[in-house]
């Protein structure tokens, strides 16, 4: 599959296309003998009549796009809000909350160069720090609601040729935005992030990786080397549904112990149609192996996003043929 480099133009069609469940995939996207002879075929399209689809033709259409969806680096507008629910945080095994308003933008720099920003800006419901006796109490430890440090991730992703690995890389950054103090770092970091993947059959699978290091900031805060990583794998059914799973690990290099945090586990997502509006919903939940003393034991992920795709012209024939 092409990823940053394939026009998408024809999502909000394909989703919205009726699809016949027994049909088998064409090997060509030769036009249905049986189309209407007046439908004309439309430049924005590569000159493809899309009105002559089979219907085999339609879903094989619409899972090269759903998965085009997938792709991190992808050319596609999406603002998801993740909800994010950890359970079992500190010695009183509280409830933490964040959501994470992370809106993914493709910038065309050339015909192969897309620019892909991604920013994540958290905003968390803490467990207060407290002494015991306050924990201890009927009425629980207090929370602190606020706003987390800002990310902004930059990916640099060549246009390649189908069936070839895709991938992107670029500089991350994060800034001291936390409010209130027993939500931020207070430094300011930066280091190198990198995704690759791959899209064969039904299958997204691929990793994104980044490593933050403070550059900046009060000396009385502690200086960070975060690692990041997350293996993802999509594995796409019928009529917009999916099975995924993208455990986020991390490592802390400045602990002296317990540095990592592995979770386990996956949900399903569907991508659909509401009104003119694409959206995707997914629900997942994640149990950690491996953890920091007093992190989080599991996590429930609730997921809303909003898709938006990038209209350009479009070679319907050769998303068929990479679909296959």
């Amino acid at each position: 599959m092409k990823s940053s480099g394939i026009a998408i133009g024809l999502l909000a069609l394909a989703l919205a296309m009726p699809v016949a469940a027994t049909a088998a995939p064409q090997p060509s996207p030769s036009p249905a003998s049986n189309a209407p002879p007046s439908a004309a075929p439309d430049a924005s399209t590569g000159g493809f009549d899309v009105s002559k689809l089979t219907p085999a033709q339609q879903e094989a259409l619409r899972l090269a796009i759903i998965k085009t969806s997938q792709n991190p680096v992808g050319n596609i507008t999406i603002v998801p809000f993740q909800n994010n629910f950890n359970y079992g945080l500190g010695p009183y095994t509280r409830f933490q909350y964040v959501l994470n308003v992370q809106p993914v933008i493709p910038i065309m720099l050339s015909t192969n160069m897309t620019l892909i920003a991604r920013t994540i800006f958290p905003i968390i419901n803490q467990p207060s720090v407290a002494p015991p006796p306050v924990c201890a109490s009927p009425n629980g430890c207090p929370s602190t609601l606020g706003i987390g440090d800002t990310q902004e991730q930059f990916f640099f992703a060549p246009k390649t040729k189908p069936g070839q690995l895709i991938w992107g890389v670029g500089p991350i950054f994060q800034v001291p935005t936390g409010s209130p103090s027993a939500l931020t770092s207070g430094k300011w970091s930066a280091g190198p992030d990198a995704v690759a993947l791959i899209m064969p059959g039904k299958f997204v699978i691929g990793t994104l990786v980044t490593q933050l290091w403070s550059v900046a900031g009060p000396s009385s805060s502690p200086n960070l080397s975060v690692f990041f990583l997350q293996p993802f794998l999509n594995y796409n059914l019928k009529n917009g549904w999916a099975l995924s799973t993208s455990p986020n690990i991390t490592a802390n290099w400045s602990a002296a112990q317990n540095r990592w945090a592995v979770p386990l586990g996956g949900g399903v997502a569907r991508t659909f149609k509401d009104g003119d509006q694409l959206m995707s919903l997914a629900v997942s939940y994640y149990t950690y192996v491996t953890r920091p003393l007093g992190s989080p034991q599991t996590n429930l992920k609730l997921s809303w996003s909003l898709l938006w795709p990038v209209k350009r012209g479009i070679d319907i024939g050769q998303l068929l043929q990479e679909a296959q």
